[in-house]
């Protein structure tokens, strides 16, 4: 029987316990800090993507949020500078899969019925008027508008 030579190593070892905790708390206050900066420009979908040797990564859902993002680049990286002084670039990059949202994401708009506003008195008489020499289904329509005016009698 041959052994494996090499024994698996801890996770803590693979995955350096103590830097991967800090990375993503780092991110996660960076996000943050990103998020809202960017709801004061109206920039939506973006998050931070990554840390690496002073350079962070934003991705976008689509390259028109890229265009804006560059626009504000110098004003965001002396906002970040503030909360964590070692960001030294800002990296942005789009990623298509911010762009799909889940279905929890996605409210179906309900239409609004609008009301109808009560016409005046005189206008509610024209229509009367009309509806005298109307055919009956015309007839009733406009009978039926008529009774939104303001002055009921």
């Amino acid at each position: 029987m041959t052994r494996n030579k090499k024994q698996p190593k801890p996770i803590s070892l693979l995955l350096d316990k103590n830097n991967f905790q800090q990375s993503t708390s780092l991110i996660t206050k960076l996000d943050i800090v990103l998020q809202r900066f960017l709801k004061q420009h109206n920039i939506s979908g973006c998050r931070v993507g990554n840390i690496e040797n002073g350079s962070l990564l934003i991705e976008s859902p689509s390259a028109l949020w890229v265009q804006r993002l560059q626009f504000v680049r110098s004003d965001l990286l002396s906002e970040l500078r503030q909360h964590h002084s070692s960001v030294r670039n800002i990296k942005v990059k789009v990623n298509p899969q911010l762009a799909k949202a889940s279905p929890t994401q996605i409210k179906k708009a309900k239409p609004v019925k609008k009301r109808a506003e009560k016409m005046s008195k005189g206008i509610s008489e024209a229509f009367l008027a009309l509806a005298e020499n109307a055919d009956p289904q015309l007839k009733k329509a406009l009978q039926s508008l008529a009774t939104f005016s303001d002055d009921k009698k």
